[in-house]
């Protein structure tokens, strides 16, 4: 049996996975405390874990990624409702959450 993360990690950056393709919810399942997650360069990455196991985070920053990228599009996007709630969501270099005024 594998050790699990600290339940009081605040921070998560995943970055350099080139064939990382989901993140498994079980393992996030235990993180009350995670405030922000990043994902960088992760060309494969189309999926996060489910909305319950993300409800502490504060900031989800995502570039690199272009399948998730996709996938977290505002209103439209599969991933759309695992982040709406979250209040400070950056995708390739746009601020998605709270919309950024052009």
């Amino acid at each position: 049996m594998g050790k699990a993360l600290p339940p009081s990690l605040t921070f998560i950056c995943i970055r350099e996975f080139e064939n990382l393709e989901f993140m498994c919810s079980k393992g996030f399942h235990h993180l009350t405390s995670l405030q922000e997650l990043q994902f960088s360069n992760c060309p494969k990455l189309a999926s996060l874990p489910e909305k319950d196991k993300l409800l502490s985070l504060e900031r989800l920053y995502i570039w690199g990624c272009p399948l998730l990228e996709e996938g977290c599009g505002r209103g439209k996007g599969r991933e759309w409702s695992k982040i709406s709630h979250i209040p400070f969501v950056f995708i390739q270099y746009k601020t998605v959450i709270p919309r950024q005024l052009d």
